[in-house]
């Protein structure tokens, strides 16, 4: 039902990716979206409200809406059996590249196009819509990202040099040493790091080390929770489990029985 897709060699520096949930749920199922540091674009192309977020926000029927960067998990319940729904996953600091808004203005937000003036419009997904077939709506996606990025500015090299170094240490980089390696100070670090994120360092790198948790916890068993703590850089396993609970929702010991490969975007109620 979930299926992601790389985008053009040309736009992974700024698109994560593609990402199709099509088929059919169940009324009033409840899903939790986890947080991944990312910010999404996403186009309904059914033509009833499908979905509805935890302050009864609904997507309606051939809507749009903007999720900005999201420091918890958020949870949605199914309107509408069938589900038609396709999103553009923009990297840290991606969607910077087309606009100068500073993204902390949408941190824990959700934003229907109409009342936005950011890169999609309102109409996108009735032009999703009449494409037969995946293949030619991506394109129509990829053609439209390609157009903009000519007329597009340029990602703050320092603050993504900054989060590619969280992601290389898994989350447990102190702030001060990235702040040493960016050679920037802690004022102009931190208010650059949001405006191109959304978030604070340390709320990011908090984000970063749980979904590398996450993954690690997918290959171990449910005995192994205290090692897995330390490894992945909590203090015990007291401060696993609370993070866990509050970034996902659950506790960390769900993700040791789910599969391997899949990746993991939400958990069914």
């Amino acid at each position: 039902m979930y299926k992601e897709y790389q985008p053009h060699e040309i736009l992974a520096p700024y698109i994560d990716k593609y990402w199709v949930m099509e088929g059919t749920l169940e009324p009033e199922e409840r899903i939790k979206i986890l947080p991944d540091g990312c910010t999404d674009f996403i186009f309904n192309l059914d033509e009833s409200a499908n979905l509805a977020d935890q302050n009864g926000m609904k997507i309606g029927g051939m809507q749009a809406y903007f999720v900005g960067p999201m420091r918890a998990y958020s949870e949605l319940q199914v309107c509408s059996e069938m589900i038609h729904l396709i999103g553009v996953r923009f990297t840290p600091c991606g969607l910077t590249v087309f606009t100068k808004i500073p993204m902390s203005e949408f941190t824990d937000q959700r934003v229907f196009l109409p009342d936005l003036d950011v890169l999609f419009n309102a109409g996108f997904a009735a032009i999703l819509r009449e494409k037969n077939t995946l293949k030619e709506r991506l394109l129509i996606i990829e053609r439209y990202l390609l157009f903009c990025l000519r007329y597009s500015g340029e990602v703050d090299k320092q603050v993504a040099r900054a989060v590619g170094l969280m992601h290389q240490a898994d989350g447990k980089i102190p702030v001060r040493e990235l702040m040493e390696q960016v050679c920037l100070c802690q004022r102009h670090f931190e208010r650059r790091f949001k405006h191109a994120t959304g978030y604070t360092p340390k709320e990011y790198t908090r984000i970063v080390r749980f979904r590398r948790t996450m993954d690690v916890l997918r290959q171990v068993t449910r005995d192994n929770l205290f090692s897995v703590a330390i490894d992945c850089g909590y203090y015990d396993q007291s401060h696993l489990v609370k993070e866990f609970k509050r970034l996902s929702g659950s506790p960390p010991s769900v993700f040791a029985s789910l599969p391997k490969g899949i990746p993991i975007t939400y958990l069914d109620g």
